[in-house]
């Protein structure tokens, strides 16, 4: 799974083929993938599982000390929900976070791959930043905006990891900085009219 995980984070789910992972693994039995996961599929979603226990268990952890400290709806205590597990994850030598930006670049791929059995937090953080965030700013781009921040996190961490220079201190609180106001900055004058605009057409 390591080995699958580092190729797909390199060259994407479609660019890695099954004799490759198992080379690159060492091993020479051919049916090996096919023997402990059945198919590609089986083994992307036996990766999902394994590293997503560990997301899940400290997103919570994380979570539950917001709740106990009352910072739970802070919007930076919520892009921090997101980014913390990632960055740690990478510190472990983890390429998962990677392979999520490899997976998120196609939408349909991340419906096909991801496992139906594993709790994906994605919404549950999505709804949390919302939330978190929520001001005067319409649902709708409250929503487009939070997408677009978990995709940047996800970019710009993996382009670390796969270069294989921690980010600093320094430049992880800029970036947060970045993403709170990415979520929390007032719309634009243009954009409240394209979307009045848009909502009469679709009356």
């Amino acid at each position: 799974m390591e080995a699958a995980e580092r190729l797909f984070a390199e060259r994407g789910v479609e660019g890695a083929t099954l004799r490759e992972i198992r080379e690159s693994a060492g091993q020479s039995n051919t049916s090996v993938i096919s023997y402990h996961f059945g198919s590609k599929l089986g083994l992307i979603q036996a990766l999902i599982r394994w590293r997503s226990d560990d997301l899940v268990r400290r997103r919570t952890e994380l979570l539950n000390d917001a709740r106990h400290t009352g910072t739970e709806h802070d919007p930076r205590t919520a892009v921090r929900l997101v980014v913390d597990p990632l960055v740690e994850s990478i510190a472990s030598g983890s390429m998962f976070t990677p392979f999520l930006a490899r997976l998120s670049e196609n939408p349909r791929a991340t419906k096909n791959y991801w496992p139906p059995d594993v709790y994906d937090w994605t919404a549950d953080l999505m709804e949390l930043i919302v939330d978190a965030a929520a001001g005067d700013i319409p649902d709708r781009i409250q929503r487009g905006r939070t997408f677009q921040m978990y995709n940047s996190v996800l970019n710009l961490l993996s382009e670390h990891a796969r270069s294989g220079h921690p980010i600093s201190e320094v430049q992880l609180s800029n970036s947060i900085d970045g993403w709170v106001h990415m979520l929390t900055a007032p719309m634009s004058a243009q954009t409240h009219r394209l979307l009045d605009a848009n909502e009469v057409q679709a009356s």
